[in-house]
């Protein structure tokens, strides 16, 4: 049974990302997959510090928050499930404090599949260049890590909006085609 873990990065709770999530989790729980969604955004996760003493420990963050909950997950997990919204061309500040913090074990996730989730008020993908860079950014630093997909729900600006999306259907097969 693969285990996927879904870091959904959007602050606004039952929004457009977190639907998406969601129906990307069903597809994937359909055929098997263990399926947890973290919402990054009620945990308390600092950014890093970048004093380096995660590499004089073992790649644990002297930091005491929920990283280390997060961290054990992102290590555990077969899949990893990045999604947010755009905010100003590129993901919410919750998402990147959580890729930041991968800095103390980015070397522990070598080999995993990694899923994109993006959404945006923008009317096409063109608008989502620079966020799908940094997130490939991110995951060019692990090594043997593979791109499983991306969906991107462009035009949903109100909570809500996705549901008129193809995106929608595009999360559920992508989560019920994982192998």
């Amino acid at each position: 049974m693969k285990k996927v873990i879904i870091l959904e990065g959007s602050p606004r709770r039952n929004g457009n990302s977190s639907i998406l999530c969601d129906e990307f989790a069903r597809g994937a729980q359909e055929v098997g997959c263990y399926v947890e969604k973290i919402t990054i955004a009620s945990k308390k996760i600092s950014g890093c510090l970048g004093c380096n003493a995660c590499y004089k420990n073992n790649g644990i963050c002297i930091q005491k928050d929920d990283m280390e909950e997060v961290r054990a997950k992102m290590i555990d997990a077969d899949i990893i499930v990045l999604a947010s919204p755009i905010y100003f061309y590129t993901m919410t500040a919750q998402m990147k404090a959580v890729i930041d913090r991968t800095y103390a074990f980015y070397q522990q996730l070598s080999g995993k599949t990694f899923y994109f989730i993006i959404t945006c008020a923008a009317p096409d993908v063109s608008y989502t260049q620079a966020m799908l860079a940094s997130l490939r950014g991110f995951t060019c630093c692990v090594e043997g890590a593979k791109e499983g997909g991306i969906i991107f729900g462009t035009n949903a600006m109100e909570r809500g909006d996705i549901k008129k999306s193809p995106a929608l259907k595009q999360a559920y097969e992508m989560g019920h085609s994982i192998i």
